[in-house]
């Protein structure tokens, strides 16, 4: 009887524990919608059918028996509509967009943090924005390249169905969307709490009002290209410098075997950095590099280049040559060259 009553004692928290890991077998997922009318929240569920409770109503969560599109592949029917859709008054904005007089120009200001901004200008959508922090301003050339927007919150098909009520709202107008790094409406008391609640807000804006905007300075400088370092190895080599004394370093592989020696740009470091990719000794002329981009992520610049060598027949100096190329960028803790496939050239650190 003893031995049977410290077994029970022994396997009653195994039965709790298992009850706990069973969870409540639903999951939420909710859309905060700060519309210039009118706040609104989409609630999906996930999991299987059943009935909750949000205060003194009962929700019952069922499988889908119609198409919708303000349904998501998955997610559960509640009391016979695809979405659980509540509406509130609108909110004070929380970011702006304007555009600049010269037309290519943007500036998104941020009255608080900001995940991301993304812009629809009638064609496709762009990214405008990474993160902004609460006060902080982003002046910037309209991007070009279209992409679909990846909202960090959201699944792709939540997502698509988002997206596609935003856009059936514009009226014909540029519209973009602010994805705030905090939710602004309190998460909904359901009983019994579901396993996961995903939130996610998004602002709204509706055309974009006029004004001056200071131009964005430019991402990028060449200070100094050629095809004659003094850099004498095979392999590719980057340099990263954030103080006149590596940048000196640098400069010299580049000036050596100059007579007189040019001294280096003015570059002011607490803002900016100084980059160098050295391709390394060609056996011939005709070798050059072009810059074809610069993006910015997490304290990295990539630089994309393109590598040029000389045709097969081409007439070209019959010397050694080593080609390279000099950058001022934003202040960053390090830099990667790549190919515009994507393959990686060279990187250095800070």
């Amino acid at each position: 009887m003893r031995k049977g009553f410290l077994f029970l004692l022994l396997f009653l928290p195994l039965l709790s524990a298992c009850e706990l890991l069973e969870g409540t077998g639903y999951r939420v997922a909710e859309a905060q919608l700060l519309f210039p009318e009118a706040t609104e929240r989409w609630t999906y569920f996930y999991g299987e059918p059943r009935e909750v409770r949000l205060g003194t109503q009962v929700l019952r969560l069922e499988k889908a028996s119609r198409e919708s599109l303000w349904a998501v592949p998955g997610a559960l029917w509640v009391g016979g509509n695809p979405v659980l859709r509540e509406v509130g008054p609108a909110l004070r904005p929380l970011a702006e967009a304007v555009r600049g007089i010269q037309g290519s120009l943007l500036e998104v200001r941020a009255q608080a943090n900001l995940r991301a901004t993304w812009f629809y200008d009638g064609v496709g959508w762009v990214r405008l924005t990474g993160s902004l922090r609460e006060g902080e301003s982003r002046s910037l050339v309209q991007p070009a390249q279209y992409q679909t927007p990846d909202l960090y919150a959201f699944t792709g098909t939540e997502t698509q169905v988002l997206l596609r009520e935003i856009l059936a709202r514009r009226g014909g107008r540029q519209v973009v969307v602010f994805e705030l790094s905090e939710p602004v409406l309190r998460p909904l008391a359901l009983d019994p709490i579901p396993d996961g609640y995903r939130v996610g807000a998004l602002q709204v804006q509706y055309g974009l009002k006029v004004e001056v905007v200071t131009p964005p300075r430019p991402a990028y400088r060449i200070l100094e290209r050629g095809a004659n370092a003094a850099y004498q190895e095979t392999e590719p080599k980057a340099f990263l410098a954030n103080n006149p004394t590596r940048f000196a370093e640098v400069w010299n592989l580049v000036v050596a075997n100059r007579i007189p020696r040019p001294p280096a740009p003015s570059v002011d470091f607490r803002t900016r950095s100084v980059a160098a990719f050295f391709w390394g000794l060609k056996p011939t002329g005709g070798y050059g590099l072009e810059v074809v981009g610069i993006t910015y992520a997490g304290g990295t610049a990539r630089v994309i280049l393109n590598l040029q060598s000389p045709r097969p027949g081409a007439i070209v100096t019959q010397a050694l040559t080593s080609p390279y190329v000099i950058l001022e960028l934003e202040r960053v803790s390090r830099v990667v060259f790549t190919e515009p496939s994507g393959r990686v050239l060279a990187e250095a650190r800070e």
